[in-house]
């Protein structure tokens, strides 16, 4: 798949993060935006073919690393140059000069298609409700937009607590992609409900998700996207990804559900060292962090069921998502 991907760089870091967060929230970018913070993360990207634009401040801009590579350099005055944009303007200029580089154009159907918001959860601990946050979170973002729940677990428990068989599963879409078949034939077999979210029912074999080509999750995200059907997916990232960054790297917003005890917190710790020494730290910056220890057990020091947990988990995650729309409307 031919790299969609917008990358920004800009000596002033807060600009840049700013920059990025408002291109991915509200410029109707289809493509994955990264904010790099250190050019030669950016530069390591460039190389290994992973970034169709690059939108950088001087020096930076000027890197013979960048000739071929699109570029759109950020300045500090109003140059006439093409290809150049002045950074002190609002950010719907910015972010229409990024647009007159022809990287967005009408989907091969000749219509305009409403790119859905991803979402997705993961952590590199066990046992800390990652498929419940998910199963919540899209819940509550149904009531108001047509969402998606899609969970890349190889073992995620659906057919056991839901008491049900499925006779269309992600398992089988994966086969139809692997025949060049085209998703929109097998995906309406294959939704279900759970209230008013649609979730397409896991894996029956595991090796279709351990055992998962970078390339095919793209392929299924954005055939997922070019549907056009929903506003919101909530992808439950698992730990049976070989590279669970390459699809956390796809998503808008990533969701984090943590635990407090000393190994946790350790574990937690070691993790985010790997990002940054990897030169991935970007997606520290658009992780949500959840605390979901105390959800584990009832006023009296007994457990509480999974629908128990559910519930209180609800009003929990009403405020993560309270919070980013308040965040969403003062950046307007």
């Amino acid at each position: 798949m031919r790299s969609d991907l917008v990358a920004v760089w800009d000596e002033d870091r807060d600009y840049a993060a700013r920059l990025s967060e408002y291109l991915r929230r509200h410029a109707g970018c289809p493509s994955r935006v990264v904010c790099y913070e250190e050019p030669e993360h950016l530069r390591a990207a460039v190389e290994a073919g992973r970034v169709a634009v690059a939108m950088a401040g001087r020096p930076v801009a000027d890197s013979p690393w960048l000739d071929h590579t699109a570029v759109l350099t950020l300045t500090e005055t109003r140059e006439a140059a093409a290809g150049t944009v002045c950074k002190y303007q609002p950010a719907a200029q910015v972010a229409r000069a990024l647009m007159e580089l022809g990287l967005w154009r009408e989907q091969e159907r000749g219509t305009a298609v409403r790119c859905a918001r991803l979402r997705g959860i993961y952590s590199p601990l066990g046992g800390c409700m990652k498929t419940s946050l998910g199963l919540v979170m899209g819940s509550l973002l149904a009531e108001e937009s047509s969402c998606l729940f899609i969970s890349l677990e190889a073992h995620s428990g659906f057919r056991t607590l839901f008491e049900r068989q499925y006779p269309v599963d992600l398992s089988d879409l994966f086969a139809l992609m692997r025949r060049d078949g085209d998703l929109a034939d097998g995906l309406p077999g294959a939704l279900q409900s759970f209230g008013r979210l649609r979730y397409i029912p896991p894996v029956i074999w595991p090796e279709d998700v351990r055992e998962a080509e970078k390339a095919e999750l793209e392929k299924l995200l954005s055939a997922l996207l070019r549907l056009g059907q929903f506003e919101e997916i909530v992808i439950d990232v698992g730990q049976d990804l070989a590279r669970p960054e390459e699809v956390l790297g796809l998503c808008d917003r990533i969701y984090r559900p943590e635990k407090d005890d000393a190994f946790s917190r350790a574990k937690l710790a070691e993790y985010d060292a790997y990002l940054h020494d990897s030169g991935q730290e970007e997606l520290l910056l658009r992780t949500e962090h959840i605390e979901l220890g105390e959800l584990t057990a009832d006023g009296c020091g007994g457990s509480l069921s999974q629908w128990q947990r559910w519930e209180q988990m609800v009003p929990l995650v009403r405020r993560v998502l309270d919070r980013e729309e308040q965040g969403d409307a003062g950046d307007d």
